[in-house]
């Protein structure tokens, strides 16, 4: 479950959308390795802080493991079997900081406060409604996925036959992503989606110490590390 919107710890959704987008421009311009871990440690200490203590050591080794891969430079130089298996990972370690922070963002956030968050920043409805959707559904897609796979194990399906496999997990999942997205739909019709009307929030969010200090922190950070 996300964490409590009321926790002093955890930052606003704006605040953490905000941090994915900084993040994300560390892409297409590289930033010094100490300040990258600089920025893996924060956010893995806010996992921790907000009792994700599992997913904080799970990006901590992976970026461990990431980090001691050697960059493209190096890469040139070595064996060409070894090129195509490291490649993609030193791709994905291009990347590792905003799905950080995109992580850090889903398991921290719920519906409620990022819709609030958004019509305090008069957001479109075409862009919150969507969102919103979005984080609806792929929690229950998680969930129905893992439904899936449990059946298949009691069943005695395995993996030895892959396309039969991959059959049996594609098939029910599409027509539980279609049953999902109708649940999704009647759910947001009943509660007057449509309605030009303003709505109340039973969810109030605030700005808090922690949204300044993280988005100007992860800030300082980056331009820091783009100016080293």
């Amino acid at each position: 479950m996300p964490a409590s919107s009321s926790n002093a710890y955890n930052p606003n959704p704006i605040t953490k959308l905000f941090v994915v987008f900084i993040t994300g421009l560390t892409v297409m311009h590289s930033i010094n390795i100490r300040f990258e871990l600089t920025i893996v440690f924060l956010i893995a200490a806010l996992f921790f802080i907000n009792e994700y203590k599992k997913s904080a050591l799970k990006w901590l080794l992976l970026c461990v493991v990431l980090f001691s891969l050697p960059n493209f430079m190096v890469l040139s130089k070595l064996n060409p079997i070894l090129k195509m298996f490291l490649s993609l990972p030193i791709v994905f370690r291009m990347f590792i900081l905003p799905f950080m922070a995109a992580s850090f963002m889903i398991k921290t956030s719920d519906v409620g406060t990022i819709i609030s968050s958004m019509d305090k920043l008069k957001i479109s409805k075409n862009v919150s409604i969507p969102i919103a959707v979005m984080f609806r559904f792929f929690p229950s897609y998680k969930e129905e996925k893992k439904n899936i796979k449990m059946a298949m194990k009691i069943r005695g399906i395995s993996f030895k036959n892959p396309i039969k496999y991959l059959e049996y997990v594609t098939v029910p999942l599409l027509i539980i992503s279609s049953n999902i997205a109708d649940d999704i739909a009647k759910a947001a019709e009943t509660k007057a989606i449509e309605s030009p009307v303003k709505k109340t929030r039973y969810i109030t969010v605030k700005i808090g110490a922690i949204d300044f200090i993280y988005s100007f922190a992860i800030l300082g950070i980056v331009i820091g590390g783009w100016t080293w």
